[in-house]
């Protein structure tokens, strides 16, 4: 499970960086809400920059009080005008479930949510549900809402939401927190498990405005790997997986790759090719080739000779 938290207004000028030092991989900004006519939270461009710039992966989400299905259509429509819009976010947006909503008529805000959802699906954006435990199993349809991933606010040990395959975000604590300290970056805040790695899923997708990633071919992979495009080590690695790519298979292939080279060459010298002495070495490191473990091989072939 990847650790994050989530934070607003509340949390004031909140040190991220601190949080990311100490641990947090990812955050979910408030964004706006509706419970005080429609508004932009004061501390979310700012929480939004913080985390483009530390390169932490970032969602947000919409505190509802939408009434109809036409006020949640038109609260999405201002959640994306005025938050979404122009932005990136490796993590899904979510509309906020609770207080007065949770008044609403079971099938009535069920239905209200999917209008939400719905409005910004449309727009190309990952869409997700937070609300409590006991809400989703008692003030909505969830069966109907399945379709949308889950963001699950359950203060415990262990999350009680039994429909795994959908519960993407577990938020374990708050200001009450039963595993850990309450506070984050010295400021009491709310804590999540990110169960799904969504960052890969909705930039190859190409939702919450990012491009859609076209994928090419294990070969063409491969020769950029050799022409050095993708880097080396760990950072290959990183960058092959955001990417979408299956970097054990790419690895494989590459490492096949630079075997077959390197035994091709070998002959090649064995056949005289390459030239002897003083002029070997340098035309062999000329062309990038390692030119003592080919030695090395070469002198191995005449020994058993």
């Amino acid at each position: 499970m990847i650790k994050g938290i989530d934070i607003s207004k509340w949390q004031g000028d909140f040190d991220l960086a601190e949080a990311k030092a100490e641990g947090q991989e990812f955050v979910i900004i408030k964004a706006g809400g509706g419970n005080d006519g429609l508004y932009v939270d004061r501390c979310f461009e700012a929480n939004y920059k913080k985390a483009k710039a530390l390169d932490m992966p970032v969602g947000c989400y919409f505190f509802s009080l939408a009434k109809s299905e036409a006020g949640a259509v038109k609260e999405a429509e201002y959640f994306y005008e005025k938050c979404l819009k122009g932005k990136q976010f490796e993590l899904p947006v979510y509309i906020d479930v609770e207080g007065e909503m949770l008044k609403i008529e079971k099938s009535k805000l069920t239905a209200i949510i999917k209008a939400w959802c719905d409005t910004l699906e449309k727009k190309g954006y990952f869409v997700g549900i937070y609300a409590s435990l006991s809400a989703f199993e008692n003030r909505m349809n969830d069966e109907e809402l399945a379709v949308y991933t889950h963001w699950v606010a359950h203060w415990s040990n262990e999350c009680g939401y039994k429909n795994k395959s959908i519960l993407g975000v577990w938020q374990f604590g708050g200001e009450t927190n039963p595993t850990r300290s309450n506070k984050v970056a010295g400021v009491v805040c709310d804590q999540d498990y990110m169960l799904i790695d969504y960052s890969d899923i909705i930039k190859n997708k190409g939702f919450n405005g990012f491009k859609k990633t076209t994928k090419k071919s294990l070969d063409e992979v491969v020769k950029e790997v050799l022409d050095g495009e993708w880097g080396n080590g760990s950072e290959r690695k990183k960058r092959l997986k955001a990417a979408g790519y299956d970097y054990a298979a790419v690895q494989d292939r590459v490492n096949y790759v630079l075997q077959s080279r390197f035994n091709d060459v070998v002959l090649e010298v064995i056949r005289g090719e390459w030239g002897n002495g003083a002029e070997r070495k340098k035309r062999l490191e000329a062309a990038g080739y390692d030119y003592a473990a080919i030695q090395k091989r070469v002198n191995e072939y005449y020994k058993k000779k």
